[in-house]
């Protein structure tokens, strides 16, 4: 008798949301409080799974409607105080469901919570009298949805022995579910409601889910780039640092500059710089930031120096992949990642040239050397001579106006010689 009731539940539910898709029918069915009621009981773990989805998605078509009924130029503030409220414990019932709930359950509960933050984004401030019921989600929600992002859609599976056309068709509506889950947070990045460097793990996905994703991250690293290149760029950077220290961690502190792992690091972060747009004067900020704090990242140590070479110094070999990006003028110059380069390296002391362990750092200096298209020479302070490289001096010319580039976000303003 109980499994019957719930079926009747769940097909009287069902109806209504079918209804509530595409009308409001809140006039002739106000059950706001009765469908709270019920996901408010499926976290205490006492409904069925399937009504507990479908309450969740009736949920946000009935707080969608609401919204439309308000009025833009005069809204209640009694209908809007009860929104806002509404809306927050539906989002606070969904997390709870995505951190303890079944996977279908979680997977409704974490696209309805996607859906409610860019339905109450910050846009709505574009009408000042829908400011109070912009919801931003706290830091805590925002890891917990990329986290959800990454076991569901990235988690590694043992490879399934499909038998038959049924099993590759189930195949298939697990693939289309999960790119569902991916895109729905990726229009949280195009939206700019959750911290974009949060997405640095789904960004490092790129290459090695090319096949059934690649279309999906593509886009979000688009997307994020036209809010912001030079953040874009340091999200990506994260990805290369997270992939390489994932890598060193499990091959014990070491990495094997010729295996196939390391190689695919090498192509993302060529695709990345790819990424960056064929106008490198529009990214050519953001790529300088690249660069400055990749070097600060490879040369990054615990302790002070002690002869060895820092931990991070085979990083150098993903930073060369993507100086084809920078301009010659940002190469070289007294504020140029040739000059910031040799500053850093002061703090190193005197470094062995011959060693195999420096070859990183090399492999990126004659890579910066290589590509320019013109001789080089910077005026500092410096005393000492870059390793293995020759000074290469020529007449110096008059600056010119075009290479004086002023307020860098990352390294303070400066002039260019060439």
């Amino acid at each position: 008798e109980n499994e019957q009731g719930e079926f009747k539940l769940l097909v009287a539910m069902k109806r209504l949301y079918a209804f509530y898709q595409a009308h409001d029918i809140t006039d002739l069915a106000d059950i706001e409080k009765d469908v709270s009621a019920i996901i408010t009981k499926a976290n205490q773990q006492q409904i069925n799974d399937d009504i507990t989805a479908t309450a969740v998605m009736l949920m946000q078509v009935i707080l969608s409607w609401a919204l439309y009924r308000t009025n833009p130029s005069e809204p209640s503030k009694s209908e809007l105080k009860k929104l806002r409220k509404s809306v927050v414990q539906l989002i606070q019932q969904c997390d709870e469901l995505i951190q303890f709930g079944v996977a279908g359950v979680q997977k409704e509960a974490f696209i309805t919570v996607c859906d409610m933050l860019i339905i109450f984004a910050p846009q709505l401030k574009q009408n000042q009298n829908y400011s109070s019921l912009i919801v931003v989600p706290d830091k805590s929600v925002q890891i917990r949805l990329r986290d959800y992002v990454m076991t569901t859609v990235f988690a590694e599976e043992e490879p399934a022995q499909f038998q038959d056309d049924e099993d590759e068709e189930a195949k298939t509506e697990v693939l289309i579910e999960k790119r569902r889950v991916l895109a729905s947070f990726g229009k949280l990045i195009a939206f700019n409601i959750i911290e974009m460097r949060l997405a640095a793990p789904i960004f490092a996905q790129y290459v090695k889910s090319y096949q059934d994703y690649g279309d999906i991250v593509k886009q979000m690293m688009s997307k994020a780039r036209e809010l912001n290149r030079t953040k874009c760029m340091r999200t990506q950077l994260l990805s290369l640092e997270q992939l390489f220290e994932e890598l060193r961690d499990q091959n014990e502190g070491r990495i094997d500059r010729s295996s196939e792992e390391w190689t695919k690091i090498k192509d993302l972060a060529h695709r990345f710089a790819l990424m960056a747009g064929v106008d490198n004067y529009k990214s050519r900020q953001a790529v300088v930031t690249f660069h400055r704090e990749g070097i600060i990242y490879c040369l990054l140590r615990n302790g002070p120096p002690d002869g060895s070479p820092p931990s991070n110094i085979v990083f150098f070999d993903i930073l060369a992949e993507t100086t084809f990006k920078l301009m010659d003028i940002d190469k070289k110059g007294p504020k140029g990642l040739l000059a910031f380069l040799e500053e850093q390296l002061m703090k190193e002391g005197e470094i062995p040239e011959d060693e195999i362990e420096w070859g990183p750092l090399r492999t990126y200096r004659t890579a910066l050397v290589g590509s320019m298209s013109e001789p080089y020479m910077y005026y500092g302070t410096g005393k000492r001579k870059m390793m293995g490289s020759p000074m290469r001096v020529m007449e110096v010319k008059r600056p010119r106006e075009d290479y004086v580039i002023d307020n860098w976000q990352a390294s303070g303003s400066g002039n260019y010689v060439q």
